[in-house]
């Protein structure tokens, strides 16, 4: 899989997140926009993705997400994809502090994905590490300008609220 046909399957997968954060919480919120972004990455870690309080942007990081893309397999980036959108769309729902936004997305990992060998609920529980264990890369992007970053965005992301720009 590449980015160009991820950023096609996006909307669905967050379609995905947003029934199954219904089902477990019974909560909603529409009008959201993906972004992508490279916000680089540094020694033992980095930030997956965004949400800015209380607007209704949700910005991925694309420096991990293009290493994932070329080292792993296909379910992998699907999981990780779908788990960064979850976790994203928790903190859109007014969950700021990260401690109790991470606790939650484990939460509804562990009511959606029984099997424990499913690489969303890995991630949940142990983060990407698992997944590439020697991640020792450090990058700033060329493009880091001092009034912001550049961001893509999606195009058809979250589907349920085009009605209210037509």
């Amino acid at each position: 899989m590449n980015l160009r046909d991820l950023k096609q399957e996006m909307p669905e997968i967050f379609e995905t997140v947003k029934k199954d954060v219904r089902q477990i919480l019974g909560r909603h919120r529409a009008g959201l926009s993906l972004g992508l972004a490279e916000m680089g990455m540094f020694q033992g870690g980095f930030i997956g993705g965004m949400h800015f309080h209380p607007g209704t942007d949700i910005v991925m990081n694309t420096s991990p997400l293009k290493i994932i893309l070329k080292t792993q397999s296909d379910d992998i980036v699907w999981a990780y994809t779908y788990h960064i959108l979850l976790h994203e769309y928790i903190h859109s729902l007014g969950v700021i502090d990260e401690r109790q936004c991470r606790t939650i997305t484990l939460n509804i990992s562990e009511e959606i994905f029984k099997d424990n060998d499913h690489p969303a609920l890995i991630l949940a529980k142990n983060g990407i590490g698992v997944f590439i264990p020697d991640l020792k890369i450090v990058f700033v992007p060329p493009e880091r300008r001092p009034d912001g970053m550049l961001i893509e965005y999606v195009y058809g992301f979250d589907r349920e609220s085009q009605s209210y720009f037509s």
